[in-house]
């Protein structure tokens, strides 16, 4: 016990010495922390719009106007011609193109069936598909509005506009995106020091040449992995933890189910990130190939993790590949416990999976270094 204490001691000591390995652990996370959840926004709040008005009744301009005091989009005026538009949709001058067909108010009000064209750039899928999402709206509602003044037929709206639609939103009442990409940033810092810093902190001490004198010390394999496990795990759960009073003072985001659970599995997931970290160190020769391993895996974790785009979504082969991504079980820790409130045995199946990932990942980390190290 006393070798580690005195290993602990000694990897504190180097950490703190190096001002470039304390900005990477605790400045560069923090101030991406607060900065990332600003720019990562899901939310589409201006669109570029313009307007082929054939009719040119008092109706058509009215819905123009609804358009253009909306909030959302920006107005580029009524344009003259296909060709016009097309023209400014291929400079990405306007995002959607809204086209009302000729004799449309006539139509309205003799019964006749008629449509409003929507054309939106999908050069942006997202951006299409949320912007395409805003016109079908302003335009229903204004349907609807317009049905119930003029006391239109049914085929109209009138009687849609009887039935009232309550949407109610569980665990995320405002449809804030802040609520999930800041606990998902908060996830991707933690992975980042438990598996990028060690990596390269254990391939840079083959670099230097010392970790062939901790060889030839009476000091254990397995004491020197966990003397170099601590305290980054200290680092990595005391980043947590002001990662958590960050996300309540700066985005009044509040631990909705039980913090003492969730440092206990954070715990257990920072087992997993070292263990992995120390894994890619031992089988790394430089520092460059550390650091390729990890972006590779980073990469495929953080992008089948279920932050970006939904797990139910992906096809069969991708949910395979994530029975070996600790993250994607984090990931859903997360969301269960910060959004949900859920209790310990909506997770136990996740603390399970890291559980079981820790014990294999750092075996194998400890079996692997001393084969590296003959």
């Amino acid at each position: 016990m006393r070798t580690i204490l005195i290993l602990i001691k000694k990897e504190f000591l180097q950490v703190f010495r190096n001002p470039l390995l304390i900005s990477i652990l605790v400045v560069a996370p923090l101030v991406q922390f607060v900065i990332f959840p600003f720019c990562a926004d899901y939310e589409i709040k201006m669109l570029d719009i313009a307007f082929i008005d054939n009719d040119r009744s008092s109706i058509s301009k009215d819905i123009i106007n609804t358009f253009n005091s909306s909030g959302y989009f920006i107005p580029h005026g009524v344009l003259q011609s296909q060709s016009e538009a097309e023209e400014m949709m291929r400079h990405d001058k306007i995002d959607i193109l809204i086209e009302i067909p000729a004799r449309f108010e006539h139509d309205l009000y003799t019964g006749q069936p008629t449509q409003i064209s929507s054309t939106a750039n999908a050069i942006n899928t997202v951006k299409a598909g949320i912007g395409t999402g805003y016109v079908q709206e302003v335009i229903g509602d204004y349907m609807r509005q317009f049905s119930e003044r003029n006391k239109l037929p049914d085929q109209f709206g009138a009687r849609n506009a009887e039935i009232k639609l309550s949407n109610v939103y569980w665990y995320n009442e405002q449809m804030n995106y802040k609520n999930l990409i800041v606990p998902g940033i908060l996830v991707i810092l933690v992975t980042l020091i438990g598996c990028y810093v060690t990596a390269l902190n254990l391939v840079r001490e083959k670099e230097i040449g010392t970790i062939e004198q901790v060889n030839v010390t009476p000091i254990r394999r397995w004491q020197f992995l966990i003397g170099k496990m601590i305290p980054f795990w200290i680092l990595g759960m005391t980043e947590f933890i002001a990662g958590l009073f960050i996300m309540k003072i700066v985005f009044g985001i509040t631990v909705q189910g039980s913090i003492p659970m969730l440092l206990g599995v954070t715990a257990i997931y920072l087992l997993v990130m070292l263990g992995l970290g120390f894994f890619i160190s031992s089988v790394a020769e430089n520092q460059l190939q550390a650091m390729f391993i990890v972006l590779f895996l980073f990469i495929v974790f953080v992008l089948l993790s279920g932050l970006f785009t939904p797990t139910e979504g992906m096809p069969d082969w991708a949910h395979k590949i994530n029975y070996f991504n600790p993250m994607s079980f984090f990931m859903e820790v997360i969301k269960k416990v910060v959004l949900k409130g859920g209790d310990f045995l909506s997770v136990q199946k996740e603390t399970i999976v890291l559980s079981v990932m820790a014990v294999v990942i750092n075996t194998g980390a400890i079996l692997s270094y001393r084969e590296s190290s003959k």
